[in-house]
C-alpha cells in the first residue's frame, strides 16, 4: 500500500491539477444522478418524461465529440477545459430552475448544453493524461481521473444523507430546508472553482500535429486504423447500451419499488462510492500483478453475478427482507463495475496506438453518450408500456455478457503482439 501511495504521489502536478478539476465538476453529475431523477419525481414528473428529459443530455454529445476529437489532434486542450469549468455549472443551475419552473423546453435546452459542457471535459480528459504522464505511471493516472467520479459521489451522496435529516431552519425569517433544489444548488456553488484549476493548468506541447477538422474529415480514412478502432468500440458500444438502460434510472427502481428517498439514496450511494474509489486506486496493483483478464473479465462477470440477484428483488419486494439483498447487491455490484473502467480504457488506448488516441477518447464519449440516449429512449417505451424494472435489468445484464466476452477477444489478440507487456 506504501509503494501504491508513493506512485500516486509521483505523477505530474497537470494530472493531479486535472482530477482536482474533474472531482469538483463531476459534484454536479453525482448530485443529479443520486437525487435528480427523485426530485423530477416528486414535482410529478413521469419515468417517460424524465428519461426523455435525460436523453437530450446526451444527445449534445453525441452530436459534437465526434468532431472535436478530430479537432484536438495537435491543439492545447486547456482552453476546452475553462469552458468546460464555465458551461457545466451555468447550465446546471439552468436544468434545476427549468425543473422548478416546469419549462419542458428550457428543461430539454440545458441538459442539453450540460451534456455539451460534460463532453469538453471528457474528451479532452483522456488524450490530456496519455500527452502529459510517464508511461510508467500510466495505469496510476487514468485510475486516478476514474476516482475523482466516485469521490464526488462520496461526497455528494454524504452531504445529501446529512444536510436532508437537518431540521427545517429560518433565514431572514424565511423558513428554509435542505430539500432536493437546494441541494442540487449547493453541489454547483461547490464545483465553481473547477474554473481557477484550470487556469492554472501547466500543459505540455502536443505531440502530434494540428489540423484542422475540415482536414482531418478529408484524410480521416487514411490517417487512422479503422481496423483496431472498431474492434474496440464494438464491445462499448454493446456495454454502454446497457448501461444506459440501469445506471441512470437505478434510483427510481430504489425509490419506485422499496420507497427509498433523497436522503436513504446518498447515504446508500455515499457507501457504495467509498467502495467505489478504493477499488479504482487499487486497479494498477490488480492489472500489474493479474493482468487484463481478471482486471476486466473476471471482475466485470462478478458484477454481472450482482446486478441480476439485485433485478430480481424486485419479484419479491414483498419480503422485508428484500430490500437489504439490492442494497447489498448495488453496493458490491457498483465498484466491481466501474473498477474495469480503468483497465478497459488503458487497454484500449494501448491496442489502438499513439496516432488513433484522441479520436478513440471522442469515440468513446459520442458512443456512451450515443447508447445512453438510444438506452433512455427504449427506457422511456418500456416503462410507457409498463414492463418492470427487474426485465429491464436483465435486458442490461445480457448485453453487459456480450461486451465483456468481446473484451476477451480483444485481450488475446492485444497480448499476442510481439513485444507486448502489461507491465
Amino acid at each position: 500500500m506504501r509503494e501504491l501511495i508513493k506512485r500516486y504521489l509521483e505523477l505530474p502536478k497537470p494530472i493531479m491539477q486535472l482530477a482536482a478539476a474533474q472531482f469538483m465538476l463531476f459534484l454536479i453529475n453525482a448530485v443529479f444522478m443520486l437525487i435528480g431523477n427523485i426530485y423530477l419525481r416528486k414535482l410529478a414528473y413521469s419515468d417517460q418524461q424524465i428519461a426523455s428529459f435525460i436523453s437530450y443530455r446526451f444527445l449534445g454529445v453525441l452530436v459534437l465529440a465526434f468532431p472535436l476529437g478530430l479537432y484536438i489532434k495537435g491543439k492545447k486542450l486547456k482552453p476546452f477545459f475553462v469552458i468546460s469549468a464555465i458551461v457545466v455549472p451555468i447550465s446546471a443551475l439552468l436544468v434545476v430552475q427549468a425543473i422548478t419552473w416546469h419549462n419542458p423546453v428550457l428543461i430539454q435546452g440545458s441538459f442539453f448544453i450540460l451534456g455539451f459542457g460534460f463532453m469538453l471535459l471528457q474528451v479532452c480528459s483522456l488524450p490530456f493524461i496519455m500527452r502529459t504522464t510517464p508511461r510508467d505511471l500510466l495505469s496510476e493516472a487514468i485510475s486516478l481521473s476514474f476516482a475523482t467520479w466516485s469521490f464526488a459521489f462520496i461526497v455528494a451522496g454524504g452531504l445529501v444523507a446529512v444536510l436532508s435529516n437537518l431540521p427545517p431552519f429560518a433565514i431572514a425569517g424565511i423558513k428554509f430546508r435542505w430539500d432536493e433544489y437546494h441541494l442540487i444548488v449547493l453541489m454547483i456553488l461547490m464545483s465553481t472553482p473547477a474554473f481557477l484549476f484550470f487556469l492554472r493548468l501547466q500543459e505540455g506541447s502536443p505531440r502530434s500535429e494540428s489540423a484542422t477538422v475540415k482536414s482531418r474529415l478529408k484524410s480521416v480514412i487514411g490517417d487512422y486504423d479503422w481496423n483496431l478502432i472498431v474492434k474496440s468500440v464494438v464491445p462499448a458500444i454493446i456495454i454502454a447500451v446497457g448501461a444506459g438502460l440501469t445506471i441512470p434510472f437505478i434510483n427510481l427502481f430504489f425509490y419506485s419499488t422499496f420507497g427509498i428517498d433523497s436522503d436513504q439514496f446518498g447515504l446508500i450511494g455515499g457507501i457504495t462510492s467509498v467502495a467505489v474509489f478504493i477499488s479504482a486506486l487499487l486497479v494498477p496493483v490488480i492489472r500489474r500483478r493479474y493482468g487484463y483478464s481478471v482486471a476486466i473479465i473476471a471482475v466485470q462477470g462478478l458484477a454481472i453475478l450482482f446486478l441480476v440477484i439485485l433485478s430480481l428483488t424486485e419479484i419479491f419486494a414483498y419480503f422485508s427482507w428484500a430490500v437489504y439483498v439490492a442494497i447489498g447487491c448495488y453496493i458490491i455490484r457498483q465498484p466491481l463495475m466501474n473498477m474495469s473502467g480503468p483497465s478497459t480504457n488503458e487497454l484500449t488506448m494501448n491496442y489502438v496506438g499513439p496516432k488513433n488516441q484522441e479520436l478513440i477518447s471522442a469515440l468513446n464519449s459520442s458512443i456512451w453518450s450515443a447508447a445512453w440516449f438510444v438506452s433512455a429512449k427504449i427506457f422511456q417505451f418500456l416503462r410507457g408500456i409498463d414492463l418492470e424494472y427487474y426485465k429491464i435489468f436483465l435486458i442490461t445484464a445480457l448485453l453487459y455478457a456480450v461486451g465483456v466476452a468481446l473484451y476477451g477477444l480483444i485481450i488475446r489478440e492485444y497480448q499476442a503482439r510481439p513485444a507486448t507487456a502489461e507491465d
